[in-house]
């Protein structure tokens, strides 16, 4: 089940708030007055295949697979960066999704669970 955790660094153009579990990450970016949610990042899979989900109120959508930076064989580790990937099973991870955010703000669960469901694959 999804968790807040309340000391989460903070920037001058907004405020954030974070929530995790086992499988997702959940990071949710605020308005400078902190009262309308702008966006918000859900990475799941964390321990097998981690993807991320990013919604933005100016931008829309972006589904991205992670680069570990793990496989540079004879290299050290690079710094992990999202790259493009293509199948996203959004009704799946709503479900998923539904099921673990029982316990955070109910604002918050139905935004991101109606941009999971909204979300064209098309686009």
């Amino acid at each position: 089940m999804l968790k807040e955790y309340e000391k989460v660094s903070q920037h001058k153009d907004g405020f954030r708030r974070y929530f995790c579990d086992d499988f997702f990450d959940l990071f949710v970016w605020y308005d400078n007055e902190g009262n309308d949610v702008v966006g918000f990042q859900l990475c799941y899979d964390k321990k097998r295949n981690e993807h991320s989900f990013i919604w933005e109120s100016r931008k829309g959508f972006l589904h991205s697979g992670l680069d570990t930076g793990e496989n540079n064989p004879g290299k050290a580790k690079q710094s992990p960066i999202l790259i493009p990937d293509g199948y996203f099973d959004n009704i799946g991870i709503a479900r998923m999704f539904e099921e673990n955010s029982t316990y955070i703000d109910i604002d918050i669960s139905e935004i991101v669970h109606q941009k999971l469901l909204g979300y064209d694959k098309t686009s």
